[in-house]
C-alpha cells in the first residue's frame, strides 16, 4: 500500500479509538437492558401479589426478609434509574456512531486522488 500520509494515520488512530469506546458502550448497553428488562420482571411479579405474603430479597450473598411496599419502592426506584442510564448510553452510542461516520468520510476525502 502507499504511503499514509501522517494526518491521516491520525484520523485512523482516532477511528480504531471511537470503535473501542462504541464496543465498550453496546457492551454497558446491554448489560443495562438485560438488568433494566429483570428488574421490571420482578416489579410486575410483586405488584401481583397479594398484601401480607411473605418476601424475600437478596442482599450480598443473604437472602432477607421485607415487606412488600418497600421491595416495590426499591425495584421502581432500580428500574427509573437503569431507565436513565439506559438513555445516557443510548445517546452516547450515537454521538459515537456519529463520530465515527463524520471520520470515516474525512479519511475516505484525504485518500481519494485529487482530480486535476
Amino acid at each position: 500500500m502507499q504511503n499514509i500520509p501522517p494526518q491521516v494515520q491520525a484520523m485512523l488512530g482516532q477511528l480504531e479509538s471511537y470503535q473501542q469506546q462504541l464496543q465498550l458502550v453496546i457492551q454497558q448497553k446491554q448489560k443495562v437492558q438485560l438488568e433494566l428488562s429483570d428488574a421490571k420482571k420482578a416489579l410486575e411479579e410483586i405488584e401481583g401479589i397479594e398484601a401480607g405474603t411473605p418476601v424475600y430479597k437478596t442482599v450480598g450473598t443473604l437472602i432477607v426478609k421485607t415487606e412488600k411496599d418497600k421491595a416495590v419502592e426499591e425495584l421502581r426506584e432500580k428500574v427509573e434509574t437503569l431507565e436513565i442510564r439506559l438513555n445516557a448510553l443510548e445517546r452516547q452510542e450515537k454521538k459515537l456512531n456519529e463520530k465515527l461516520k463524520e471520520l470515516t468520510q474525512r479519511i475516505q476525502a484525504a485518500l481519494r486522488p485529487t482530480a486535476g
